[in-house]
């Protein structure tokens, strides 16, 4: 029972060699805050499994304790920090009772997409069917707008392949002129040396027309095209069953999941209902220690620290007013 008392007065943050100083009341005062802050950390402990199950994608058993119990130590401290404070603090009460509204909100979504964990997961596929067809949509949009492009090149292309077939039709090759130079022995001179002289030779030839291998880029640019053109049309057959795959195997995101908690809740008076008494529930069970801390009426644990705390006041009051005394003569003399 010793080590219990021990175990209970470090969770509260309770002086142990205090506490067993006192009378029956400070025993309850004790029994009622350890009982509080104990279901204010097992619920706690539990949201925070939830959460690192369902949100954060933990699959390891450890972790998913580790999480927990991180919950339980913020909820501990969070709750110690209203436990230990010496006399009534307005201020913090509030701010405890703001909170204590903030978490209440956090704990009630946590738990109500558990409870209504069917009902959510139907109006999640719903909603994921709307986002499905929208995708569909604006994707088939995008490969028109390709198909239209590449259908407008292809036919410019067919354009001048036939023009340059028509053209190759008349003329398949043209004339080229080749000019070259040569030397030639025209004689010999005074000296009886050679006398050459320069000819120039003309030649005309007939050459494959030029246009030749523009029709045949035309026609290999028009089988590229052609290719990506059957492309799109089989990833256009494809795209309702590609994007439901891509949107149904997304991993399940909180604010999603919230939305379709929120849709839910809203769409049903006795789902409403339950809601609001959900809340109200964890709102109160976060005042717990609150409204025990803030009773009107001390035990004597608190009544023994308030004492020890003015007796500090008053023996630090007297002596500055000692040393003030003290300094006061010695200026006199």
């Amino acid at each position: 029972m010793k080590n219990f008392t021990n175990i209970g007065c470090f969770l509260i943050g309770w002086n142990k060699d205090i506490l067993k100083d006192c009378g029956e009341a400070s025993y309850r005062q004790y029994r009622k805050l350890l009982s509080a802050i104990s279901i204010m950390m097992i619920m706690w402990g539990t949201i925070g499994y939830c959460f690192a199950d369902r949100y954060i994608n933990i699959e390891s058993f450890a972790l998913k304790v580790c999480i927990s119990v991180a919950f339980m130590f913020i909820i501990l401290c969070i709750e110690r920090v209203i436990i230990l404070n010496v006399g009534k603090a307005r201020m913090m009460a509030t701010m405890r009772f703001s909170m204590a509204i903030c978490m209440a909100i956090l704990g009630s979504c946590i738990f109500d997409q558990i409870i209504f964990r069917n009902d959510i997961q139907q109006t999640i596929q719903e909603n994921r069917e709307d986002i499905i067809k929208k995708t569909v949509l604006k994707r088939m949009s995008i490969f028109e707008n390709d198909e239209r492009r590449i259908s407008h090149e292809i036919d410019s292309l067919n354009n001048a392949t036939i023009a340059l077939g028509e053209e190759l039709m008349k003329r398949p090759s043209i004339k080229s002129v080749n000019v070259s130079t040569a030397e030639q022995v025209a004689g010999v001179d005074e000296n009886g040396n050679p006398k050459k002289v320069k000819v120039r030779n003309t030649e005309v030839v007939n050459i494959p027309n030029p246009l030749t291998e523009q029709l045949k880029s035309n026609n290999s640019q028009i089988e590229i095209y052609q290719n990506q053109l059957e492309q799109l049309r089989q990833d256009k057959k494809n795209i309702a069953e590609k994007v439901t795959k891509e949107i149904s195997v997304r991993p399940l995101g909180f604010i999603e999941e919230l939305e379709a908690t929120l849709s839910v809740v809203s769409n049903s008076w006795i789902s409403l209902t339950f809601y609001i008494v959900l809340f109200l529930f964890l709102t109160f069970m976060e005042l717990f220690v609150l409204t025990i801390k803030m009773g009107e009426n001390k035990c004597d644990y608190e009544l023994v620290v308030e004492s020890q705390l003015n007796l500090k006041k008053n023996l630090m009051k007297q002596t500055t007013e000692s040393l003030i005394v003290n300094n006061n003569k010695q200026q006199q003399n």
